[in-house]
């Protein structure tokens, strides 16, 4: 697990899906997933998504574990009305989940953004 204060090791990135909608992943440095959104329909509410990780990662019963059927962890978190915020896709095992929540709010303060939806169109890259 990288610890949180290892402060370059994370970043959000924003991205849209094949049917057009905006997701964030916060990624490492070597692009493996830990925290997965679902999809918003506008950029700015993917933004406000990341807004809420970092209020309501602060604190721990915002987050449900569980043991998956391969025998890996994965987990959510929720706002305080319930709603899911973000996926934690897989750890395999509980103590590493759990560290890595512990450390979260700590991990994105210091986490970089990267825009994917920022793309230069193929016919500026072209003149």
């Amino acid at each position: 697990m990288i610890h949180s204060n290892n402060k370059e090791k994370f970043y959000f990135e924003i991205d849209k899906n094949k049917d057009n909608l905006f997701y964030f992943n916060l990624k490492d440095k070597n692009g493996k997933v830990y925290l997965k959104s679902g999809s918003y329909t506008q950029k700015t509410n993917c933004q406000n998504g990341i807004k809420s990780v970092r209020i309501n990662s602060k604190n721990r019963e915002r987050f449900d574990i569980n043991q998956n059927s391969n025998m890996g962890w994965s987990g959510v978190l929720k706002a305080e009305n319930g709603r899911t915020i973000a996926f934690i896709p897989y750890f395999n095992d509980k103590f590493k989940i759990e560290v890595f929540i512990e450390h979260l709010s700590q991990i994105i303060n210091y986490a970089k953004f990267s825009d994917k939806t920022k793309r230069i169109p193929q016919w500026q890259i072209n003149d």
